[in-house]
C-alpha cells in the first residue's frame, strides 16, 4: 500500500498534475489523488485493526503462557522444597529416644466412671505417646504427606511434559518397597501413594527403633526422597515446555504480520500529512 501511495506520487510529479498545468488540471488531479489515497488509508486501516487484534491475541496467549508456567514452577517448588525439608528430618531422626513409657493405654470411662465397653464386649482404650513418640509420629507423618502431595503434583501435570510424566513415574516408585515399608506399619498404594498405619509404626518404633531407622531413615524412605528431590530440582528449568515448542509457529506467524507491516501502515497517516502540505 505505501509502494502504491509512492507511485502515485511519483506519476502525478512525472506528468505535471501538481506543478506544471493549468489550475483546473491540478484541481481535478489532486481530487484524484486525495480520492485514492483515501480507498489506501481505508484499506490499510482495515488491515492494521485486524493485525492489531492479531497481535493483542497473540499477546494473550503468551500471557497465559507465562502465568502457566510461573504457577507450575511455584507449586514444583513448594512441594519440593517441603519434601526436601521433611525427608532430612527424617533421616537424621533418632528413634530410639522416644522415652521409657513412649506408648500409654488406658480405659476409656463412661460419666460414672465405668469402662467403656465395644460392641463385642471389650473395653475401649485410649492410647497416649510420650513426648518422644509422638515427636517421631509426626517426623514420619510429614515425609508421607509431603511426599504424596509431590506425587500427585507430577502426576496431575505428566501431560505437561515427558520430562514431568517420567518424573512422577520415579516418584511412584515406592512400590517396588513396599514389602519393607509393610514392616513399620506404611502401605503403598498401587499408585505409590503412602498410608500410615499408626498403631503399627508406634508399636515397631517402640519394639525396634534401629529397624525403623534403617527403612525409613538413612538409606530407606527419606533417602529415596532427597534422590527424587534433587534428581528433579536438576531437571527443573527443562520440565516446563518453552512457549515456541507449545505454541508452534503460530508465534512466529504473528511477529511476521504484525512487526514492518505495522510500522508501515501506521505511517500512512503521515504520508496523508505530507500530501497535504504540498498543496
Amino acid at each position: 500500500m505505501a509502494t502504491n501511495i509512492n507511485g502515485m506520487l511519483n506519476s502525478a510529479n512525472k506528468y505535471g498534475y501538481l506543478f506544471n498545468n493549468s489550475a483546473s488540471q491540478r484541481q481535478n488531479s489532486i481530487n484524484s489523488l486525495w480520492s485514492n489515497y483515501g480507498n489506501f488509508q481505508n484499506n490499510a486501516s482495515s488491515a492494521l485493526g485486524s493485525l492489531t487484534e492479531l497481535k493483542q491475541n497473540a499477546a494473550a496467549v503468551v500471557d497465559s503462557y507465562n502465568e502457566a508456567k510461573d504457577t507450575f514452577y511455584t507449586e514444583f517448588d513448594s512441594n519440593m522444597s517441603a519434601l526436601k525439608k521433611s525427608a532430612s528430618a527424617l533421616k537424621n531422626f533418632d528413634f530410639s529416644n522416644v522415652g521409657d513409657d513412649p506408648i500409654t493405654k488406658k480405659a476409656v470411662l463412661d460419666k460414672d466412671g465405668n469402662e467403656v465397653k465395644d460392641k463385642d464386649g471389650k473395653t475401649v482404650t485410649e492410647t497416649t505417646y510420650s513426648k518422644g513418640m509422638q515427636s517421631a509420629l509426626d517426623t514420619v507423618k510429614n515425609l508421607v504427606n509431603d511426599y504424596n502431595d509431590s506425587l500427585k503434583f507430577l502426576k496431575d501435570n505428566s501431560a505437561v511434559s515427558g520430562r514431568v510424566e517420567r518424573m512422577a513415574s520415579n516418584f511412584g516408585d515406592t512400590t517396588y518397597r513396599s514389602s519393607l515399608y509393610e514392616q513399620v506399619g506404611i502401605s503403598v498404594g498401587k499408585d505409590g501413594t503412602l498410608t500410615i498405619d499408626e498403631e503399627k509404626l508406634a508399636n515397631t518404633i517402640a519394639e525396634n527403633p534401629d529397624k525403623v531407622s534403617r527403612i525409613l531413615g538413612k538409606d530407606g524412605l527419606a533417602d529415596k526422597a532427597i534422590q527424587h528431590v534433587d534428581t528433579a530440582n536438576g531437571q527443573r528449568n527443562n520440565l516446563f515446555p518453552s512457549a515456541k515448542s507449545m505454541l508452534g509457529n503460530q508465534l512466529d506467524a504473528v511477529a511476521l504480520y504484525t512487526g514492518k507491516s505495522m510500522i508501515n501502515m501506521t505511517n500512512i497517516s503521515n504520508i496523508g500529512n505530507l500530501i497535504n502540505m504540498m498543496f
